[in-house]
């Protein structure tokens, strides 16, 4: 990207589920909020920053502790919802149903094919899943504790087993991070663009990763409504 455009991550959100990440012509690139005019899916500017990825009190796979640096990127303010899913694919299979809850149940591979209508419908190419790093980043919103508010739990910013009575909400009912981000964690897994890895921390680049080039699994991030506290911190990652 010779023109140096900002990107932008849309957060399609399932029971597994994507952000994805549009690229800003530079004279967009100074609002700090963009608006998808085909779907009003919410993006909000997260500045270029560094900071310390994983953790070593983790599961294995979510270490070692390691510093990465990613460049601005704009990314959903809330989970994809039903309603906003509809405009391409009028197939919902999510279990809790309705129009401003986050959708369910949707595959990497459907994700990617939601970003691609999204991508034909407004003519463009900036629309995409982000990377891990990207997520993690975004989630912590300059914090380096087990949540992005501290590091016990606090029923005021995440659905999880806990709090969920065993279902999805409406997006943005619960407080944000400080990056100004709804749902990040809870709610819905979030689905990444990288592949999983168990050891990928170790060797993984400082500037911008992208995860390894090839495997079997997909990574999901962020945990859901249906999931204990191990399963909804900052740090949390699994495979699908």
């Amino acid at each position: 990207m010779s023109f140096k455009l900002n990107q932008i991550v849309l957060a399609t959100l399932i029971f597994f589920s994507g952000t994805i990440v549009p690229n800003i012509h530079a004279q967009e690139s100074k609002t700090k909020e963009w608006i998808s005019p085909s779907t009003q899916i919410k993006f909000l500017k997260i500045p270029a920053g560094c900071f310390q990825m994983g953790s070593n009190k983790g599961f294995n796979y979510e270490g070692p502790v390691h510093k990465v640096c990613v460049d601005s990127f704009y990314l959903g303010k809330y989970e994809v919802t039903q309603k906003q899913w509809a405009v391409f694919n009028e197939n919902n299979l999510s279990r809790f149903k309705g129009e401003d809850h986050p959708v369910q149940r949707v595959s990497w591979n459907d994700a990617r094919e939601f970003i691609k209508n999204l991508n034909g419908a407004e003519n463009t190419t900036k629309y995409r899943l982000p990377t891990e790093a990207e997520w993690e980043y975004a989630a912590r919103g300059g914090t380096s504790t087990e949540f992005f508010w501290g590091d016990k739990i606090d029923n005021d910013f995440v659905w999880y087993f806990g709090t969920s009575d065993y279902q999805t909400h409406p997006v943005g009912l619960k407080k944000p991070n400080p990056f100004g981000l709804y749902d990040i964690l809870g709610n819905v897994w979030e689905w990444v663009d990288d592949w999983f890895s168990n050891d990928y921390f170790k060797t993984s680049p400082i500037q911008n990763p992208k995860g390894p080039p090839t495997g079997r699994f997909k990574v999901k991030r962020g945990g859901s409504q249906a999931n204990l506290i191990s399963r909804i911190k900052s740090h949390t990652r699994y495979r699908a």
